[in-house]
């Protein structure tokens, strides 16, 4: 007996370490990436994540350490908030509450011809959807608390991870165009064959993935030290990589993966020009001569022929592949009318909804309601293709209040970094290349749904979580200064 405690004991022990946590955040990671890119919630691999995620969620609880949470948990309470809201969506409600809420009228008609007695029911008007969604932020909630727990030296490697799977995304990709348009390489039944989707459904969740992927590339690149092991062949395997993504994104096909390029490319740039590695490698000796002279000519002349390297890859992709993506830029489809015409039925559903919401995830099933006769067709519309619009009609003004306190809470943080810009070069750099991801998702977000897909879900839930540490850590630089 005193044996089996023992063995317990020392196997809590090595779980709790710090390269055990570390390690943890990484096969979940890998795990995310190969079974959670899609949005569809009938993904049969959704049956091993989801419980999986919940299972992560109470290791971190496990080996929490309290002293490493500190100050650092508000993403993970807006998180909670929604977990919360989605919960109070499932309560049933007595039929004299629930028939006087907004739009419930033609249901409790239904039920009196039909002849039913009012049952209870809950304020979502698609139960099994609300539960599915509510099921779905086990993904993000788990990435933030294995990020919490990581170590100050094991956090610094949180993007590294990401960026890694990212490539492999891309790598996956290169396979995908050069196999058989219905190859198995393709992981989901419902997917754009035929494209570089990589380990993901939809092109366009590939392409903003890859665009957000360039900018942490660039930023990982740039932050390197040459005095560092292998400094050198990490900075330019990062340029090569960099130099992957831009021709992929091209040939994806998607719009909104090439207007975040440009962004991307502008901000890496920028890194590459300021970052730690160019500035150690030219500036070690005498650096206030050496800025005025021959150095600055040098760190000129990287930054010119990577823009001009880059510029070439992207020219070559539009002549050599005819791409798809620029072809679609100046052209406007059937799919881009469809969702202009979505927008009056789109925002006559959040007018009839408002304030309660429908329901997280009822969509689809109440959109069926509202449907024009003139858009009917042989596909149906499981999402709006407007993830702010479609928030709101699901979420109401409880959704709305939670998102102003998160829409606040990073004003705030960038005022505080714009403010302390004399901070921690490192801290600063990486500060502002989180805040970039972050707004490619939500930018992202105005004509697709790439945060219901559960592997873009975890990396926005601990991109947010780097900005705040970055944030903190550039504020506490300054206070140091003083």
């Amino acid at each position: 007996m005193k044996s089996s405690k023992r063995t317990l004991s020392t196997i809590a022990a090595k779980l709790s370490t710090p390269v055990a946590r570390f390690y943890a955040f990484m096969t979940f990671f890998v795990l995310v990436f190969f079974t959670g890119g899609g949005s569809r919630d009938d993904i049969q691999s959704l049956l091993l994540l989801r419980p999986l995620a919940v299972l992560f969620c109470a290791y971190a609880l496990t080996v929490k350490a309290p002293e490493e949470w500190k100050g650092r948990m508000f993403p993970l309470y807006i998180a909670g908030a929604l977990l919360g809201l989605m919960i109070l969506q499932l309560i049933p409600l007595p039929p004299s509450i629930w028939t006087e809420l907004p739009s419930r009228q033609i249901f409790a008609d239904i039920a009196n011809i039909a002849g039913i007695e009012q049952p209870w029911r809950p304020l979502t008007l698609s139960p099994s959807k609300t539960l599915n969604s509510l099921s779905s932020l086990a993904v993000p909630i788990a990435a933030m608390m294995l990020y919490l727990n990581l170590d100050r030296e094991y956090r610094k490697r949180a993007v590294p991870v990401i960026v890694i799977l990212c490539a492999i995304s891309a790598l996956w990709a290169i396979l995908q165009i050069v196999g058989p348009a219905r190859g198995p390489l393709y992981i989901y039944r419902i997917a754009n064959f035929g494209t570089g989707v990589g380990l993901f459904a939809n092109r366009n969740h590939q392409a903003v993935v890859l665009a957000a992927g360039i900018v942490m590339l660039s930023w990982y690149a740039a932050s390197l030290k040459p005095r560092i092991k292998q400094a050198t062949l990490k900075f330019y395997g990062s340029m090569a990589t960099i130099l992957v993504f831009v021709p992929l994104i091209f040939l994806t096909g998607s719009r909104a993966g090439l207007l975040l390029m440009v962004p991307a490319l502008i901000l890496a740039l920028f890194f590459i020009y300021v970052g730690d590695y160019n500035a150690d490698r030219f500036h070690r000796r005498d650096r206030s001569h050496r800025r005025k002279t021959s150095l600055f000519s040098r760190r000129g002349l990287i930054l010119v022929s990577s823009l001009v390297v880059i510029t070439g890859i992207a020219v070559s992709s539009v002549l050599l592949s005819r791409s798809l993506a620029f072809d679609r830029l100046l052209d406007v489809n059937k799919v881009d009318e469809l969702r202009l015409q979505l927008l009056p039925t789109l925002f006559a559903m959040l007018k009839d909804y408002f304030p309660w919401g429908s329901g997280f995830g009822s969509f689809e099933h109440v959109y069926k309601i509202y449907e024009p006769l003139d858009l009917l067709n042989l596909s149906y519309l499981n999402q709006a293709h407007n993830d702010w619009l479609q928030f709101l009609i699901e979420g109401g003004v409880s959704a709305l209040l939670i998102a102003i306190c998160a829409f606040l809470w990073f004003a705030f943080h960038l005022f505080q970094l714009a403010k302390n810009w004399r901070g921690s070069g490192h801290s600063k750099y990486r500060a502002l290349m989180c805040a970039m991801v972050i707004l490619f998702f939500l930018a992202a977000s105005i004509g697709d749904y790439p945060l219901r897909v559960p592997s873009i879900m975890a990396i926005f839930a601990v991109i947010i979580s780097v900005f705040n540490d970055s944030v903190c850590s550039v504020q506490r630089h300054d206070i140091n200064q003083l």
